[in-house]
């Protein structure tokens, strides 16, 4: 039994297997998918955080080698080694990829009794020239005035202090021979002396950061993957920003934020903004109010040299901004790598999906064609048995005529015509037989040549109803004709247009019961505004049952009505009159009553005056 049920049922069971395999497919890809896009956003985090640190790493370094190189030590008193700062400056000049961060160097020089010089070293020279502070240099101008007493005595720190609002990072400079006895890190006549490092900001928001963002932000083709930007005070205002539509709601929600220890942010100064960019604004602000304390330029808030704080790196932070957060965040180019991801993923499963559909609709086109040949073999085989019954019924009549004629049964002259008619319509039946399928085979096979030319449609109905009249008469059907007047030619094959109308007057005659009439009808009119001829076969007969319409143009065909009343015929009659008709350029529809008969319609592209 159950080997039974499977020989039968093999097809559905081949079916559910198939389908079963597709959903399994289909699970495992999204399983595998969400792995894989789990591993590759911690790739990219892992990757995004390197790039953070390494950028944070170079920015550093450039701005510690520079430092460093601007290192020289006093050689007692207020002697300077001027040659120094010419030597520190070419080997920056030719090591550095960011020669251009430096801006000035300068030296403020200030004796026991208050008398004080700035000088600047003009970039590659070793004399030094007389400067003044001017307005960017003002914050670092009192922050010395303040800072020179405590260094005389000790108490300064001998460090690299920032001032972010005049863009610029000092030192005091000590003299070795007290470094060396231990004593107080001051000139030895008790004066004061700091070299101040003015940095380009300039260069630095329009050379130095695009550059490193465009290399470690991008990808190995050069695009760029990740927005970045620098910000203070969780967005309040950015030092850089990689696209100008950035602002703290994208810093909110940015892939990586990184704390950094170098770059810091004045307060806003109100009013409108005055040249340069806007990291060029920020950084070029005055010193002379403190937003936070509300002091408008107290000393203890924003003048004095501050010693480094727990946690921010190497360099002390002057001025009321030293506490401020500055931070660097990169998200994503398309909005974060989470998003990112969750998008390849989609795409990962719609084209995995799209494999699945395909693999599924070959699986249905290979059904649906099984399906079809096992019909069309079922057809082929009942067009095969009723074609050979077909052929048997005439071939014995003829046979057996022929017999009874050669025994000399029939003597009579009367006698001898009726079986020579008999042979004759038998022969006819055979003939039309073996001329659908001889056509049959010819249209399928794309053989069949089609010879166009200028026809009267008037003439050829005649010649049709003039062919088909015996076979009319012989079975009792009414035969009316309707054909308007001034009809225009058309375009057509001549022997394929007397074959359809052929085909379609046998097919009223068999299926014409009970009605026996049959009315051909030709007219003019338009198709989609094109003028065509139409000519009609009309029958009162059974008409086509719901459900039968669609099939009754199928090669071996034969709806219940041919079963019903054992009507003669192949199945081929319909289906060659459409492939004649669409074979020419013209076109076969049908309307059917069940009960009360069929209207076949034959729409011929009809010429206008010039091409007739």
């Amino acid at each position: 039994m159950p080997l039974q049920f499977i020989g039968k049922n093999r097809l559905a069971l081949v079916i559910l297997l198939c389908v079963a395999m597709l959903v399994l497919l289909g699970a495992l890809q999204f399983v595998w998918t969400g792995q894989l896009s789990e591993a590759q956003e911690a790739m990219m985090q892992d990757a995004l955080t390197n790039s953070v640190r390494q950028f944070e790493q170079e920015a550093e370094r450039a701005l510690l080698f520079l430092l460093a190189l601007m290192r020289p030590e006093g050689r007692g008193g207020q002697q300077l080694d001027w040659n120094r700062f010419a030597e520190g400056y070419a080997l920056w000049a030719e090591t550095s990829a960011h020669a251009g961060l430096l801006s000035r160097i300068l030296v403020h020089q200030a004796g026991p009794d208050g008398d004080a010089k700035l000088q600047e070293v003009p970039l590659g020279e070793a004399e030094p020239v007389a400067a003044d502070w001017g307005p960017q240099l003002k914050s670092v101008e009192r922050g010395l005035a303040q800072a020179a007493g405590r260094l005389s005595r000790g108490r300064g720190p001998v460090t690299w202090t920032l001032f972010p609002e005049a863009s610029a990072v000092v030192r005091p400079i000590v003299t070795l021979d007290r470094l060396r006895r231990g004593g107080p890190r001051g000139p030895r006549s008790g004066g004061s002396a700091f070299i101040i490092v003015v940095l380009d900001w300039n260069y630095v928001a329009q050379e130095m950061l695009p550059g490193l963002v465009d290399r470690l932000f991008s990808g190995a083709d050069g695009e760029r993957l990740y927005e970045v930007a620098i910000a203070v005070r969780d967005g309040e205002s950015f030092l850089y920003r990689s696209d100008p539509s950035l602002d703290s709601a994208w810093l909110a929600g940015a892939d990586v934020r990184r704390r950094l220890r170098l770059f810091r942010s004045p307060p806003e100064r109100p009013g409108p903004p005055t040249g340069g960019p806007d990291v060029i604004r920020r950084l070029a602000l005055e010193a002379g109010r403190d937003e936070r304390a509300g002091d408008p330029g107290g000393a203890g808030q924003q003048g004095g040299l501050r010693p480094p704080q727990g946690g921010r790196g190497r360099i002390a932070i002057a001025g009321a901004d030293a506490g401020m957060d500055v931070e660097l965040a990169a998200a994503h180019i398309s909005g974060s790598f989470a998003g990112a991801v969750a998008r390849q993923r989609a795409r990962n499963l719609g084209a995995g999906l799209g494999v699945l559909l395909l693999l599924a609709g070959a699986m249905a086109l290979v059904v649906v064609s099984e399906r079809r040949a096992t019909r069309l073999a079922a057809m082929q085989m009942e067009f095969i048995a009723g074609v050979s019954h077909e052929l048997r019924t005439p071939l014995s009549v003829i046979c057996s005529v022929g017999e009874n004629l050669a025994d000399g049964i029939v003597s009579s002259a009367e006698g001898a015509k009726r079986y020579g008619q008999l042979i004759f319509s038998q022969g006819r039946r055979l003939d039309e037989m073996v001329e659908q399928t001889l056509q049959f085979a010819s249209l399928e096979s794309g053989k069949r040549q089609y010879k166009l030319a200028r026809i009267d449609p008037e003439m050829a109905v005649q010649r049709a109803v003039d062919q088909a009249r015996p076979m009319i008469e012989q079975a009792g059907f009414a035969l009316e004709r309707g054909t308007a007047p001034g009809l225009p030619r058309v375009r057509a094959d001549e022997n394929a247009l007397q074959q359809i109308l052929a085909n379609l007057i046998s097919n009223a005659v068999k299926y014409g019961d009970p009605g026996r009439w049959i009315r051909i009808e030709a007219d003019a009119g338009e198709s989609d505004g094109a003028p065509e001829v139409r000519i009609r076969v009309c029958d009162r007969g059974r008409g086509i049952p719901k459900g039968e319409e669609g099939r009754v143009f199928d090669a071996f065909y034969r709806g219940t009505a041919a079963g019903e009343g054992n009507i003669q015929g192949s199945g081929l009659g319909l289906k060659l009159a459409r492939d004649l008709a669409q074979g020419m350029g013209a076109k076969l529809s049908m309307q059917t009553d069940p009960g009360r008969g069929s209207v076949f319609t034959l729409h011929l592209p009809a010429l206008v005056d010039a091409e007739a």
